[in-house]
């Protein structure tokens, strides 16, 4: 899934969808070819485009898609901003771990240089 790599927070919700996915499969090859996936062992897009993926999950596809057209247009709008706050907060998460910095093991660089004391000293 290195198709997302600059996009952490899609590749999350990529890698849960094909995780969904794969626990789901009826058929254990594409469950197979789904957990190599995730693995990182070969590429979803070869798995999409070359396998029988859209003839496995049509069963999926089609009730999903009678189920979203029974629903009323506050519960698809309740469904959406859902999915909007999940999104948000897998941002949140990816940026909360890019800018969090592990502290220094001997405190502050600065404050460890500026009290070594002379460089002629015998204790360097």
């Amino acid at each position: 899934m290195s198709v997302l790599r600059d996009d952490p927070a899609l590749a999350a919700q990529l890698r849960k969808s094909v995780q969904v996915l794969a626990e789901k499969s009826p058929d254990p090859a594409m469950r197979g070819m789904l957990l190599e996936v995730l693995a990182g062992g070969r590429s979803l897009r070869d798995v999409v485009t070359t396998t029988n993926f859209a003839e496995v999950f049509r069963p999926y596809t089609e009730a999903a898609v009678a189920e979203a057209a029974q629903m009323t247009e506050d519960e698809k709008e309740a469904l959406a901003a859902e999915g909007r706050r999940r999104i948000d907060a897998e941002y949140e998460a990816a940026r909360s771990a890019t800018t969090r910095r592990p502290a220094p093991e001997h405190g502050d660089d600065d404050d460890y240089f500026r009290n070594r004391g002379s460089i002629l000293n015998s204790d360097w």
